[in-house]
């Protein structure tokens, strides 16, 4: 697990980076003060919140920010949608198997079935306190868990429905965050910036906590070292010094100026590419009657969970065939 620990490191870093960026332009938005001088002051909070806070008010923390995800819904509902036309791509998508289009399917696999979120879900559950008998317990996890996957699938949803609605409709031309916020307002009507800029605030402050997590659980995994957001910095320092580190590295990186909406979307790729290795390792794991405890998971769970690792797998070499083409 090694290699696909490095690649995760690696692009969530940059998907750190540019959220970073992402959210000192919501900022830029609402002030007219450039996303230079947010981003430090930003980073440093987070990373106080994220090693000195116990684990429940994090947990709470995020919740009340992730109301900041329904002004996307609120955009999606007045971006005068073609709501028919939605229905029918929503279950017979239209493919045209061009590089462009593959990488971003590509991408959008990555965001969507994101190895980070695995590695944050699977420890959250660990460090979550329940209480109740076992099958009590489990259902609480199973409620907790399928909650945060449809709502999070909801929202990415309603930011696919506005964009087509909105930006694809119009062939605007997006380079930056703040791009996208401008040109949805002529479109959306002249709040839709400020709705565009709480969002960009509301995911950067809830992702980058998660990937930072996430990157120093995948690291502490594979080592074998003790972890977890529920441990005190003393009793857990490789984990918040990695943690810190990536933090750093991507601040770095974001003072760079490269252009995050790039950024993000190569790191999504390279997500997407390490996404079916981890899917697999899953099926291995849920069908290991020893770990499971004699409770594997049914055959409609492995059924999906196969063709969720053969999509990835199909998506994963269109890409390389594009790019061994030299359509890339």
């Amino acid at each position: 697990m090694l290699i696909p620990s490095i690649v995760l490191i690696i692009a969530d870093i940059a998907l750190i980076a540019g959220n970073l960026v992402a959210l000192g332009s919501g900022f830029e938005l609402l002030t007219g003060v450039s996303w230079v001088w947010f981003i430090l002051p930003v980073a440093v909070a987070l990373w106080y919140i994220t090693v000195y806070s116990s684990f429940d008010l994090i947990k709470k923390v995020f919740l009340v920010m992730s109301m900041a995800f329904v002004t996307y819904i609120i955009t999606a509902i007045f971006s005068h949608a073609n709501w028919g036309t939605i229905l029918v791509r929503t279950f017979v998508p239209q493919v045209n198997f061009n590089f462009a289009e593959i990488s971003a399917a590509v991408a959008l696999l990555g965001a969507t079935i994101s190895p980070y979120s695995m590695f944050w879900q699977v420890q959250e559950e660990k460090e979550q306190k329940r209480v109740g008998t076992p099958k009590q317990r489990m259902r609480s996890t199973i409620l907790d868990v399928a909650s945060g996957v449809i709502g999070g699938n909801l929202v990415s949803y309603f930011i696919i429905i506005t964009t087509a609605a909105t930006l694809f409709t119009h062939h605007q031309s997006i380079q930056t965050a703040t791009d996208a916020a401008r040109s949805l307002e002529p479109l959306v009507g002249p709040f839709a910036k400020y709705l565009f800029a709480v969002g960009l605030i509301g995911s950067g402050l809830i992702s980058i906590p998660v990937l930072l997590a996430s990157t120093s659980y995948s690291i502490t995994g594979t080592f074998g070292w003790p972890a977890g957001l529920s441990k005190k910095p003393w009793q857990s320092e490789g984990f918040y010094l990695i943690l810190t580190a990536a933090l750093v590295a991507s601040l770095a990186l974001a003072l760079l100026r490269f252009n995050p909406i790039q950024l993000i979307f190569w790191a999504n790729i390279l997500v997407g590419i390490l996404a079916p290795i981890l899917v697999v390792y899953v099926i291995m794991v849920a069908n290991n009657r020893k770990i499971m405890r004699n409770q594997p998971v049914g055959i409609l769970t492995n059924f999906f969970l196969v063709l969720t690792a053969v999509i990835l797998v199909a998506a994963a070499i269109l890409f390389f065939y594009g790019l061994a083409t030299g359509q890339g």
